[in-house]
């Protein structure tokens, strides 16, 4: 007479019996080791015991898409800490797929591609009035923006990114110039 695998009792005639991997279970044995519950459908080995799904992806959670919310079950793209499906990075502005490889930047906390971070969310250089690039160092004075090499002295045009300066009105000098 076969016995239980779990318990060691034996199976009374005519009872239910769930076979896996060759070793019987009263149905209320073949449980989840977590939770206990009887495994009554998908469900995880898990050192020689078992695991119901709901345990499992508690014990070992998938990666989710930042984007959607939904399991990412093959490869995807991870951007500044999270997880996405290759369909769902997308810019935040033009909402075109984004390469793993091309030059990303943030905006509100989400991926925007370089095209239109330059178009529409780049700071602008007082200066050459051309977008300042989120890995370019600038300069920033009362609520103006200069690439490096852009902050210059307004009579001289010598750099005075590293120096001293003085404001006259809208000028800015160098000490040579005051």
């Amino acid at each position: 007479m076969s016995v239980c695998t779990k318990c060691s009792n034996t199976f009374p005639a005519g009872s239910r019996i769930t076979e896996f991997d060759g070793k019987q279970y009263h149905p209320d044995c073949f449980s989840c080791a977590d939770c206990q519950k009887a495994i009554t459908s998908q469900f995880y080995p898990f050192n020689n015991d078992y695991l119901c799904g709901t345990c499992h992806e508690a014990r070992f959670p998938r990666k989710r898409c930042g984007k959607c919310g939904s399991v990412i079950t093959s490869a995807g793209i991870t951007f500044a800490g999270a997880s996405y499906h290759a369909a769902c990075f997308v810019c935040v502005t033009c909402k075109q797929p984004i390469s793993a490889t091309s030059k990303i930047s943030m905006v509100d906390g989400q991926p925007c591609c370089v095209n239109c971070y330059e178009d529409k969310h780049a700071k602008r250089c007082s200066r050459c009035h051309k977008a300042i690039l989120a890995d370019v160092e600038y300069l920033e004075f009362e609520d103006k923006y200069w690439h490096k090499e852009c902050f210059t002295c307004s009579k001289c045009q010598k750099c005075i990114a590293e120096e001293s300066f003085y404001q006259d009105g809208n000028l800015i000098l160098c000490k040579d110039c005051i």
